[in-house]
């Protein structure tokens, strides 16, 4: 079971908003983009209380300030899941055994939660659930299918139920800025002198070690490693639980320490476990070694510690036992402690992280938008705050889906650059930009993208593509990296519209363009007339449409373009004639020499 689409109404600013995930190609990373104060972190709370819900007597503090004095009516969030064959087979199980038939299966499953007020009071919490499309039963005897809901509503609450238990679970990450504790307690929390608090947070550390140890074998449990531990007299079980704990260093040095050190290259670090006892019971403690010195995990940088409880919380969390479904990471304003360099590596975990997993994270920053989820994007605005006097009275925040946003803006040189407008984004002129490729639009762009990255990763070609909107709008960015004195080059279609482009350019914009803009027709004779799809064979286009499109019998560029967009998004396996990838190269080599020249 996975979850495709939130909705919210009336949660602190949010008057009425739609995050639909279901966007094609199916995307797992999608960012919240929006300037400090936009309504960000109020989306990322909203899907929360969807799962964790209100403490009592705080029902209040999710009204918002100019309506909680007379507030009347409902505030919802409602989860739409896609269900899969396991929620599908226990849909069928409980059918069969009342020796039922079923006419149709279910594809999702919503869960809306209510919180109902009269007169700023809370007075009551309701859950609706419903099944989509609703499932209709008859028995042998009848002959027209019914709604179970109607004929037998106790069947259907309790298939409901069953379903309801399986729920993906939803974390929400404010921060990973944790106090890490100095020893885990692997029993008897009951028993230390702390608030009830330290040991929820206690518990929880202990969960982890759990998770972690799924994570080194699914056999492995914690219980088992404690009773390996108390066996003092038994040599065999002495030393199965030494290599349990080598085997938790090796792990948390492999997920943790090793991603670390090639963002950070430095001096080596080393985790350390060590097991001790006290009064209370067994503890474990994790530590840093760095060459003769070790360090508890709180005293080392603010960014390791930010690093370190990310991979904890999230890598490992998903190994945790008796929970099903997609998990559904909440990040709000990750990395905001670390350097751009790191943020821009933090983009890459996200893309490990989502085997299993969806995430939704909030930013501001311009380093964290990847253009492999800027698809699945949603710019988030408060349209209720138009005037300064309106700052703390009238608010409606708004996600709008990133496709729907840029169409908004048809004149921008760049698809990135809408959203660089509303992150306020400054290019620094201090920061060198060479080898930049432009190409007629971003299908073209992920074509050229995806090719050097999946075949010719071990050519010196280092180059930058330029994610384009269209071969006519580049004017501007032309004259502004010839003003910077910018390398580039552009690759255009050799058809009529690239090659009137070309002329037009060196025309209107500068006599120097003839060494930076070329045709294809430019590269080799051969490809005359050619667009960037005729690089392909026939069938080679056809093989590609059908990896998302597997009915498709023809080649229809808009599949094959949205084809082409999937593959490099999903990483998906496909394959190239020799004869093509030999045009590919030509393309590369073609440009790799025109830089020389400009240089």
């Amino acid at each position: 079971m996975r979850y495709t689409k939130f909705e919210i109404k009336n949660f602190k600013g949010i008057n009425d908003l739609t995050l639909d995930l279901s966007n094609l190609p199916e995307g797992k990373i999608f960012p919240l983009v929006g300037l400090n104060e936009s309504g960000k972190t109020t989306i990322l709370e909203a899907i929360n209380y969807f799962q964790e819900g209100t403490e009592a007597n705080h029902e209040y503090e999710i009204i918002h300030k100019n309506k909680s004095g007379n507030f009347t009516g409902t505030i919802e969030v409602k989860a739409t899941l896609a269900l899969d064959d396991e929620d599908c087979s226990i849909i069928n199980e409980s059918i069969r055994q009342e020796s039922l038939s079923i006419e149709n299966a279910p594809m999702e499953f919503s869960v809306t939660t209510k919180y109902i007020y009269e007169n700023a009071k809370f007075k009551e919490k309701k859950v609706l659930r419903e099944f989509i499309p609703e499932i209709k039963v008859k028995t042998s005897r009848q002959r027209i299918f019914e709604l179970l809901i109607v004929g037998n509503g106790l069947l259907w609450s309790s298939i409901a139920d069953a379903v309801v238990d399986n729920l993906p679970r939803i974390i929400y990450f404010p921060n990973f800025l944790f106090d890490f504790p100095e020893s885990i307690y692997l029993e008897n929390i009951e028993t230390l002198t702390v608030s009830e608090k330290d040991k929820n947070v206690m518990k929880e550390y202990k969960q982890i070690i759990d998770d972690i140890l799924h994570c080194i074998n699914p056999d492995y449990q914690l219980t088992d490693f404690l009773t390996k531990l108390k066996a003092n007299t038994d040599v065999a079980q002495q030393a199965a639980a030494m290599q349990v704990k080598q085997e938790i260093s090796i792990i948390l040095n492999r997920k943790i320490v090793n991603p670390w050190q090639q963002i950070f290259p430095g001096p080596n670090k080393n985790i350390l476990i060590e097991i001790n006892k006290d009064s209370v019971g067994y503890y474990l403690q994790i530590k840093v070694n760095e060459g003769t010195s070790s360090f508890l995990i709180n005293e080392r940088s603010l960014g390791f510690r930010w690093f370190f409880g990310f991979i904890l919380f999230t890598e490992f969390r998903k190994k945790r036992d008796g929970e099903h479904g997609e998990y559904v990471f909440l990040f709000d304003e990750p990395a905001s402690n670390l350097h751009e360099k790191s943020q821009q590596q933090l983009l890459t975990l996200f893309e490990n992280l989502t085997s299993n997993a969806k995430i939704i994270y909030s930013t501001h920053s311009p380093y964290l938008i990847n253009k492999k989820s800027i698809l699945n994007a949603f710019v988030v605005k408060d349209e209720g705050r138009k005037e300064p006097e309106d700052w703390n009275f009238k608010q409606d925040v708004k996600s709008i889906p990133y496709r729907k946003f840029v169409a908004e803006y048809p004149n921008e040189e760049t698809h990135f650059k809408p959203l660089l407008d509303v992150l306020e984004f400054v290019d620094n002129p201090f920061i060198p930009t060479g080898n930049i490729v432009f190409f007629e639009g971003k299908f073209d762009y992920y074509t050229f993208k995806l090719i050097e990255h999946k075949f010719f990763t071990r050519q010196s070609y280092n180059f930058n593509f330029y994610p384009g909107a269209g071969v006519d709008r580049y004017e501007n960015i032309f004259r502004e990296y010839l003003g910077n004195n910018r390398k580039f080059t552009a690759i255009f279609d050799a058809d009529a519209g690239g090659v009137d482009a070309k002329k037009r350019y060196v025309k209107d914009v500068s006599q120097e363009l003839e060494q930076n803009i070329f045709t294809l027709n430019d590269v080799d004779n051969d490809f005359d007339t050619f667009q960037t799809e005729n690089l392909f064979s026939d069938a080679e286009r056809l093989e590609i449409q059908n990896k998302l499109f597997p009915a498709s019998t023809v080649y229809q560029k808009s599949e094959f373009n949205t084809a082409i967009q999937g593959l490099f998004i999903g990483g998906d396996d496909f394959h190239l004639s020799d004869e093509t990838l030999a045009r590919y190269k030509k393309i590369f080599d073609f440009i790799k020499q025109k830089f020389v020249e400009l240089k």
